[in-house]
């Protein structure tokens, strides 16, 4: 079965090439996505030079002394983190929050001064560091399976367990302090004498405080500093003894040598000062780090998180939605939602908490060049961009400025301009759609509407019935309508002339057949020889057949013309054909009639003249074409059809919007003889055809009984066909017509 392809379907697969436009907007939209990439890039780097700038040519904001290290060692050179939370001084850690994942560990291969050992006591400990509101917290976590403690009268502080710690003051002098306890509890430091490696002539330093409690597995030790008392350099060392009153200390643990400050380890406290100046750009909604030279971060500001890299949406007047925006919300939003990619909020970084930023970035900066790189989170969720900046003191790099942004920004950007260019292109195309399928719609009706009115104008004949009517649209198709009623008055005309052809030429060809027929006559009374009377006779023969002709022809005419002026009455078909077949039978004595007429009357509304006559012209058809000696059927029924007639066309009665059913009644007469081909049936009911055996051919036959017959059936609103019988032994015409209902 092949595919109907109509208007509407071609202009509908020609109007889907408008799908393309939102494949172009998003290429569109891909396009600037990149811009956006680079111009956030710039804008970052931006940010990163101006903090930079801020911070260019003031040492004092930085760690002087690890600046001229050539490198920082873990657990020698400590980092102070920022604590989230204040802490309590309960030998806890757990109120340390994130930072309890930074710890330093000391073993016993890292002893600074160890003796010989007289036991297997494996002691260590872990110590962690943390800054808030202007102190130096310490967390310390000993592993020591034979804690020893102060005697309660003991005046040494040395010869048991105990803490020294080491620092630079503010003014760059070695200061030194011991914590020494007799019992689990709070306790102060005790400080070193100046110059001073001896535990003599202690002084207690109220400022120092914290607490001892012991552990299953040793003791914790948590303490606080004022950060007023500490420079740039810090170390701890943990003694611990084997046996009390032994004045021996088997274990002395250090993360650096105590007794020299050119020895003793650096320490990095993030500076408030350099927070400061970075919480002022704070607006930028960028995390921002500060490193030193040796990548270890001194400030932190901002979160990953919060850095999408675009300003907040400024707060506007809540205004009722439109019917556009509703639609928007409600069916377009959960399908952009599924079919774009969402902004990610929820990823992990793993520098979110990181001391030390290492990386090929930063080690670029530190060169003394600008850079930019896009990186992937941890979980690979969003894509993250860091922007650096050297700092400059006295033309050397001290520290580097990194700022970072995700891409979450140009995401959303991206998201609400293709929302907003695919919503403005599916409301287009919509429209344009909708317009386009009623402007075809409309066009297809009128198309329809021209070829039911060309299919109306002509009748089941070809002739041509009512009149066209032309469009009055100045578009192509009014311009085919108004060819098309041109065509159809022309032709109108012309069968008009040839259907008067007829008349006419029988009228004008009836005098001269006059003269030739008394001229012939007058001839033949003449004396003439057998040669001359030959063809005299002959003559005669052709004006006969010719006068024949034109009998034929005025009767045709005369019988349409009759029609229009016949008068019906109710007649009995049934006692009609009855009569007619007696007449039949005289008249054509050499075939035989069967009738089977039933004995029930079948009134219908007809003139029954005109019956006759076309009764006249089937019977001598039939007879004509018989078999010698096989009877001609002549059958009547009743039949029950949906068939309706409107003037000369047969249509269904659901077409005239009718649900009952007409009673006809069917008329047969079938013969035995010389069957039909099959393409020529419908050409028998047309003027001037004449389909006969060679035989018959001398005779003159104009195919005028069936027309007539046609004309006389139409004009009673019955239906007459002619086809081969069942059993392809003769032909069959049936007329069917319409019954009145008693």
């Amino acid at each position: 079965m092949q595919l109907k392809w109509g208007l509407r379907g071609k202009v509908l697969a020609l109007s889907s090439l408008l799908l393309l436009l939102p494949l172009f907007a998003y290429q569109f939209v891909v396009e600037m996505e990149n811009f956006l990439r680079e111009g956030q890039q710039q804008t970052l780097l931006g940010t990163s030079s101006a903090i930079a700038t801020a911070l260019h040519e003031r040492p004092s904001l930085f760690n002087e002394h690890a600046s001229f290290l050539p490198n920082v060692t873990k657990g020698q050179d400590l980092y102070v983190h920022n604590l989230e939370q204040a802490i309590r001084l309960d030998a806890n850690n757990e109120d340390w929050g994130v930072n309890r994942g930074f710890i330093n560990s000391y073993q016993n291969d890292q002893l600074e001064a160890q003796k010989e050992k007289t036991n297997t006591n494996n002691v260590h400990f872990n110590q962690l560091l943390g800054k808030r509101d202007g102190f130096l917290y310490a967390h310390f976590e000993v592993f020591n399976q034979h804690p020893i403690t102060r005697g309660k009268r003991s005046t040494q502080v040395t010869d048991n367990d105990h803490l020294i710690i080491a620092m630079s003051s503010p003014e760059g002098l070695l200061q030194r302090y011991i914590i020494s306890v007799a019992n689990d509890g709070w306790f102060n430091a005790y400080r070193y004498p100046q110059h001073s490696i001896y535990a003599t002539n202690l002084t207690r330093e109220k400022s120092i405080q914290g607490i001892w409690q012991s552990t299953k597995q040793g003791y914790n030790i948590e303490l606080r500093i004022p950060l007023t008392l500490l420079g740039d350099k810090l170390g701890f060392q943990l003694n611990t003894a084997s046996t009390l009153n032994s004045k021996q200390i088997d274990n002395a643990i250090s993360t650096s040598n105590l007794l020299d400050i050119s020895k003793l380890g650096s320490v990095l406290i993030p500076s408030p000062e350099i927070e400061q100046i970075l919480l002022a750009m704070r607006h930028t909604r960028a995390r921002l780090w500060v490193v030193d030279r040796h990548q270890r971060v001194i400030a932190q500001a901002g979160d990953i998180h919060q850095a999408t890299g675009i300003w907040p949406a400024e707060s506007t007047n809540v205004q009722e939605a439109s019917f556009w925006t509703k639609i928007e919300t409600r069916f377009l939003s959960p399908i952009y939602s599924l079919l774009l990619e969402q902004p990610e909020n929820h990823f992990i970084d793993k520098n979110q908490h990181t001391t030390q930023l290492n990386n090929n970035l930063v080690k670029q900066a530190l060169a003394g060049k600008a850079a930019t790189q896009w990186r992937l989170s941890s979980d690979k969720k969003v894509s993250i961009l860091s922007a650096t900046h050297p700092i400059f003191v006295h033309d050397k790099v001290v520290g580097v400025v990194i700022a970072e942004e995700t891409n979450n920004g140009i995401i959303t950007l991206r998201n609400q301009a293709l929302q907003k260019m695919f919503s403005v292109l599916l409301a287009v195309i919509f429209v344009a759609g909708v317009l386009l399928f009623l402007f075809l719609s409309t066009v297809i009706n009128r198309v329809r509407a021209l070829r039911d009115q060309s299919e109306q104008i002509l009748d089941k004949n070809g002739r041509l019935k009512g009149t066209f009517v032309a469009s009055k649209h100045s578009d192509e198709i009014g311009d085919l309508s108004r060819s098309m009623a041109g065509m159809v008055q022309r032709l109108g005309q012309y069968h008009h002339y040839v259907e008067q052809l007829s008349s006419r030429l029988s009228h004008e060809l009836r005098t001269p057949v006059a003269v030739v027929r008394s001229s012939l006559e007058n001839l033949s009374l003449l004396p003439c020889n057998d040669q001359q009377q030959k063809y005299i006779e002959r003559s005669q023969q052709g004006i006969q057949r010719l006068s024949k002709i034109l009998t034929s022809m005025s009767e045709a005419s005369r019988i349409e013309q009759s029609l229009q002026q016949a008068e019906k009455q109710q007649i009995d078909l049934r006692t009609l054909l009855d009569s007619c077949l007696q007449g039949y039978e005289m008249v054509y004595p050499q075939s035989t009639f069967e009738k089977h007429l039933g004995e029930a009357p079948a009134l219908i509304n007809a003139d029954p003249d005109f019956l006759v006559q076309m009764l006249d012209k089937i019977i001598s058809n039939a007879v004509e074409f018989s078999i010698s000696k096989q009877a001609i059927v002549i059958s009547l029924e009743k039949v029950t059809s949906n068939l309706s007639y409107v003037g000369s066309k047969t249509v269904s009665s659901k077409t005239l919007g009718s649900t009952q059913q007409t009673d006809h009644i069917s008329l047969s007469i079938t013969n035995q003889g010389v069957l039909l081909s099959s393409d020529n049936n419908q050409d028998l009911f047309q003027s001037m055809v004449s389909v006969r055996p060679a035989s018959q051919q001398h005779d003159t036959h104009l195919g005028l009984g069936l027309y007539i017959a046609k004309m006389i059936c139409e004009h009673h609103q019955a239906t007459l066909t002619i086809e081969n019988n069942s059993d392809l032994t003769g032909v069959t015409v049936t007329i069917t017509l319409p019954l009145i209902h008693s």
